[in-house]
C-alpha cells in the first residue's frame, strides 16, 4: 500500500488523501513515462493526478505484499486474464475485489492496470482502489459490486419493459462513449462484464482485452463470440465493436435471446458476418418500430454506418424514456426540434410522424 511519505510506513490507507483518488502500488518511474507518453494523446492525463499519492521513494522491491494489508476469501469470478475473489482489508474490515492477474503477458497485464487508472473516477468504471505486485502476480484491489451482474439479473427477470431497458442502457453507452473519448476501447462488451451496485447501479468491469484507440486501425480476434463485431474476425476494425455488442445486449435486454442463433463458435462467426438480421420480423415484431430501427442501426456490418455512442444516446427511441422533454407541459423547442429532426431520419418510410407523437406511442 501507498504511504504519504517514509514516516508514515506504518500507516494504512485505501484511499489517497486527496479527493479519494486511486491508489497504485506500481514503480514511479512507469507511472512517471505513461503521463509523459504523447503518442496515444490523451490517455497520460488520467494518470497525472493519481502521482501525488505516489511516495516518490517506493519502489517494486520494497513494497509490503499484499497480503500484508488483506485477506483473500472466495472466488466470486473469472475476467478475461485472472479470477477475482473477495477480500477484506486488515486495517478496517472493508470488503473489496481482488483480480490476480498472474505474470504470463507482463504487457498486457500492465496495459489493463495503466486502463483502469487511466478510466479511474467515471462512477460507470469499477474504481481500482490500489495495485500490488510480488514476484508472479498482480493483485488489482477494487471496489466490490455487492448487486451482481446484468447477466444474472437477465436469467432471472427475462426481457425488461423498453422503458427499464433505456434507462438501465443509458448508463452503459454513456460509459462507453466516457471510454471512447479517453481514448480506450472495451473490446468485451456483455452482460457478464456489467455489474450492479447494491443500489442497481451499472459499473463497466473486466478491461483485460481493453485497447488504446490510436489514429490506425486495431487488430487481434479478441471478444466473446456471440457479442463480438463481424469486422473483429476480419481483423480491422475501430472503436465502433463497442457498439455492436452493445447492440446484442439491448437486443437481450428487449427480447429475451441473441440476435443471431446458432450451436457453435464456427456458426455464430458465420452468422455475424454473412447472415441477414430480419429486424422486422419473428421475435422482434414485439418491440416498438423505433426499438427495432436502434438496433438496427447499432447491428449494421458497415461500421461507417454504425452509430457512434453519442448518437445511440440522441437516438429518438433512447431519448424518449430517459429524458423528460415530452411532457405537455415541456417548453423546450430546441430539444424538441432535436428530437423531430432525428424521428424524421429513421429509416421506415412507414414511419411518418412527428416526434412528438413518436413518443407518445410507447
Amino acid at each position: 500500500m501507498v504511504e504519504e511519505n517514509s514516516q508514515r510506513r506504518g500507516e494504512q490507507s485505501l484511499v489517497c488523501p486527496e479527493k479519494a483518488v486511486v491508489e497504485a502500488v506500481v514503480d514511479t518511474s512507469q507511472l512517471l513515462a505513461a503521463v509523459v507518453d504523447t503518442s496515444r494523446g490523451s490517455p497520460g492525463r488520467g494518470l497525472k493526478r493519481k502521482l501525488e499519492c505516489v511516495d516518490a521513494g517506493t519502489k517494486i522491491g520494497i513494497q509490503k505484499k499484499f497480503v500484508d494489508d488483506f485477506d483473500l476469501g472466495r472466488v466470486i469470478g473469472e475476467g478475461v486474464n485472472g479470477s477475482v475473489r473477495l477480500c477484506t482489508s486488515k486495517a478496517n474490515g472493508v470488503e473489496f475485489a481482488c483480480k490476480t492477474l498472474s505474470k504470463v503477458d507482463k504487457k498486457t497485464d500492465r496495459q489493463e492496470i495503466e486502463i483502469m487508472q487511466h478510466l479511474s473516477g467515471h462512477p460507470g468504471v469499477v474504481t481500482i482502489n490500489a495495485v500490488y505486485e510480488d514476484t508472479d502476480c498482480f493483485h488489482l484491489v477494487m471496489e466490490l459490486c455487492s448487486g451482481g451482474d446484468l447477466f444474472e439479473q437477465i436469467v432471472n427477470n427475462g426481457p425488461c419493459s423498453e422503458s427499464q431497458a433505456a434507462l438501465m442502457f443509458k448508463e452503459l453507452i454513456v460509459v462507453i462513449k466516457y471510454c471512447h473519448e479517453k481514448g480506450v476501447v472495451h473490446r468485451d462488451i456483455k452482460p457478464e462484464n456489467v455489474f450492479l451496485t447494491s443500489s442497481g447501479k451499472m459499473k463497466l468491469a473486466d478491461f483485460g482485452l481493453a485497447a488504446w484507440i490510436t489514429t490506425g486501425k486495431l487488430f487481434g480476434l479478441v471478444g466473446s463470440p456471440v457479442y463480438v463485431a463481424p469486422e473483429v474476425l476480419v481483423g480491422d476494425y475501430s472503436e465502433k465493436v463497442d457498439i455492436w455488442s452493445a447492440g446484442v445486449l439491448l437486443h437481450v435486454l428487449l427480447v429475451g435471446e441473441l440476435p443471431f442463433q446458432a450451436n457453435t463458435k464456427e456458426a455464430i462467426d458465420e452468422a455475424h458476418k454473412k447472415e441477414n438480421l430480419n429486424i422486422n420480423s419473428g421475435i422482434q415484431e414485439t418491440i416498438s418500430r423505433p426499438a427495432r430501427d436502434l438496433l438496427r442501426r447499432m447491428l449494421t456490418r458497415d461500421a461507417s454506418l454504425r452509430l457512434s455512442a453519442d448518437e445511440v444516446l440522441r437516438h429518438p427511441w433512447f431519448m424518449c424514456h430517459t429524458e423528460q422533454l415530452w411532457k405537455p407541459t415541456s417548453n423546450k423547442p430546441k430539444e424538441r426540434k432535436v428530437l423531430e429532426d432525428l424521428s424524421n431520419q429513421l429509416a421506415s418510410p412507414k414511419l411518418e410522424v412527428n416526434a412528438n407523437k413518436f413518443c407518445r406511442a410507447f
